[in-house]
């Protein structure tokens, strides 16, 4: 009776054990099996993972302009320059990779390459704002025309041409109500008209 139960021992124990995959020693049969599962089940994973997350993103800051999307690129590739970006009275000069000037470089996108999580940051200009003239019925300097001028936008206009008109005396350029004068700093974003101002002569 000793003997059959015994035997019976040895044969679950044969079952239950394999040799190990380093052939050192015996390991259960089970456990290599769980192991092996759980190996390939991680090797899926990380295939997924890295097939929807690889890669490094390259953000854009663009200190009020129009907001760019991150791009999600691999090492060595190239960024896209974002397109049709803009700033209400600005213009876009070019893309630094710090907002510190002493560690700032300009990125070129058509030979820097993406090698890890970078931010790059718009570098704007005051724009050059074109200024025409509405003389109502005045004339400067023997014309009925004044040429159109170039202002900067953010700073003063500068001196204004003094147009004159028989019978009224000039009050100022104006525009949408408001006066502007040599010292008005410009705020329109674009093209825009100022208008003489007349007051009758008594």
């Amino acid at each position: 009776m000793a003997d059959s139960t015994e035997k019976k021992d040895s044969t679950e124990k044969k079952a239950w054990l394999g040799r190990g995959v380093y052939r050192s020693k015996d390991v259960p049969i089970r456990i290599l099996d769980g192991m092996i599962i759980g190996g390939i089940l991680l090797v899926i994973f990380l295939m997924y993972w890295f097939a929807t997350h690889s890669g490094y993103r390259v953000t854009f800051e663009t200190d009020g302009g129009t907001e760019v999307e991150t791009q999600t690129l691999k090492y060595g590739d190239l960024a896209e320059e974002p397109q049709d970006i803009t700033k209400p009275g600005y213009v876009l000069v070019c893309w630094v990779t710090s907002q510190d000037e002493s560690l700032a470089s300009v990125w070129d996108f058509d030979v820097d390459e993406v090698t890890g999580d970078q931010t790059l940051y718009a570098v704007w200009e005051a724009a050059e704002i074109v200024v025409k003239f509405d003389l109502d019925g005045g004339t400067y300097e023997g014309s009925a025309f004044i040429e159109d001028r170039t202002v900067t936008y953010g700073k003063p206009y500068g001196e204004l041409p003094v147009p004159e008109k028989e019978g009224s005396r000039f009050d100022g350029w104006v525009y949408s109500g408001a006066v502007i004068s040599a010292d008005t700093p410009v705020t329109m974003t674009g093209e825009h008209v100022l208008t003489a101002r007349w007051v009758a002569e008594e």
